[in-house]
């Protein structure tokens, strides 16, 4: 492990309010993830503060099956050719255990998602970052978000539905070195490596990384401030958000604050 190998940031300087720290986590159940979890729960412990990417308490099924629905009805099979989508069918069902029938209303990047979710053990009850959040409620911490609720939902329209296919069509007709990316994905997670795993995040998205990474980044970074500010915070967001030049820790030091990675 290189000194910058680490899934942990403490954040001090200026007026933020010490200690606070920022930590990439990863929405997986794999009891690889939640190695030396007990560590963080002492941070969190010790901080006034918890934020996830949203407060998880606004999270509402209605809202995101509207913003993960087709647009004007349309379904899957509008967008990908016969052969394609009876491949995805079979993988989905096979990967997933369930019927893309009853998904095919449903916008690419949640399939994405599922399916990518899917190549992970299921150890635990919930993911790592739900964990964390249940920590930090038992704990009767401040809970707050990073982005709202509603702004994470409004990515699936900001998104370029080519662009979703695209990726969808690449996993399904690609499927094994899919899942030579996702098992590399998790020892780079397990490592720490914020700059490759950033790597692989951008290959896996592709031409969606504007919207989902970058323009997030620059709303996660103001708000970790903002926060941090009032009361010292740990903050838990996607691994992928905290590394390379227009990541979140990058952009806390652009504002002058001190970054120290935490080894555990």
């Amino acid at each position: 492990m290189t000194k910058k190998h680490s899934l942990l940031w403490e954040i001090n300087g200026k007026d933020i309010v010490a200690p606070s720290y920022l930590f990439g986590t990863m929405h997986v159940r794999d009891n690889r993830a939640f190695r030396n979890i007990d560590f963080l729960e002492e941070c969190i412990n010790n901080s006034s503060a918890f934020a996830a990417e949203f407060d998880l308490k606004d999270a509402d099924p209605q809202q995101l099956q509207q913003a993960a629905t087709l647009p004007n009805g349309s379904s899957l099979e509008d967008y990908l050719n016969p052969r394609i989508y009876k491949k995805l069918e079979r993988l989905f069902l096979k990967e997933t255990g369930h019927h893309l029938e009853h998904l095919k209303y449903s916008s690419p990047i949640l399939l994405f998602n599922l399916i990518s979710e899917s190549q992970f053990q299921k150890d635990n009850a919930v993911a790592l970052d739900s964990a964390l959040y249940n920590i930090a409620q038992e704990a009767d911490k401040n809970l707050m978000g990073l982005e709202t609720f509603e702004e994470q939902m409004s990515v699936f329209s900001k998104v370029d539905l080519k662009e979703q296919c695209r990726s969808l069509k690449k996993m399904a007709t690609h499927f094994v070195s899919f899942k030579r990316e996702i098992k590399k994905t998790s020892e780079l997670y397990i490592q720490g490596d914020l700059q490759k795993l950033l790597k692989k995040a951008k290959q896996s998205i592709g031409g969606m990384r504007q919207v989902l990474l970058y323009d997030r980044n620059i709303v996660m970074a103001d708000r970790f401030e903002f926060f941090a500010k009032e009361q010292s915070l740990f903050a838990a967001i996607g691994a992928g958000h905290l590394g390379g030049k227009k990541g979140v820790l990058r952009l806390l030091k652009k504002k002058g604050y001190t970054i120290k990675p935490v080894f555990y």
